[in-house]
């Protein structure tokens, strides 16, 4: 049961092994089978699925978030003054026309600089060494994705949380 547990846990169950995980620790104890000490911890879990999975709606549900959500919809929309909003637009093409201006301007500079550089001395000959500082290269990047997929996960969570005052 242990390994069944672990295998739960990965996402590498079947269905059936989900049954036989919710018998075992939903009538197991009804049925005279023990769970086992080390797995009570997880009883109280697959109960909770049981609870839950027998819930149902009722059949005005949709009536009813639907009058509420009229409800909600007859709230007091608070209009923005039309001079900051105009402001804003005026910024914001003003803040692209000199970030071109720039970036334009660095990329002549580097092409410039970039002409007088001999790149062929830099040139890896070696396979097994280049295939040494392709792999090196990689890691590098792999590990710096996975710190900016943890960062967007863990914004996303607090967008979700933020997210429910919204709606």
């Amino acid at each position: 049961m242990k390994a069944l547990i672990e295998k739960y846990f990965e996402g590498e169950t079947s269905l059936e092994e989900e049954a036989k995980l919710r018998d075992y620790f939903n009538d197991g104890p009804q049925s005279g089978e023990q769970v086992a000490e080390e797995l009570k911890e997880y009883q109280p879990m697959f109960q909770h699925f049981a609870t839950e999975r027998q819930q149902v709606l009722s059949d005005d549900f949709d009536e009813t978030l639907f009058l509420k959500m009229e409800a909600a919809s007859d709230a007091k929309i608070v209009q923005m003054r039309t001079w900051p909003r105009q402001l804003l637009r005026i910024a914001a093409v003003g803040g692209v026309l000199v970030a071109s201006m720039l970036f334009l301007q660095k990329s002549n500079t580097t092409q410039a600089q970039q002409a007088s550089v001999d790149w062929s001395k830099y040139e890896i000959k070696d396979e097994k060494v280049a295939y040494e500082e392709t792999v090196k290269a990689l890691r590098l990047l792999s590990s710096k994705l996975n710190k900016g997929s943890k960062k967007a996960t863990e914004e996303v969570g607090k967008m979700e949380k933020v997210g429910k005052y919204f709606n």
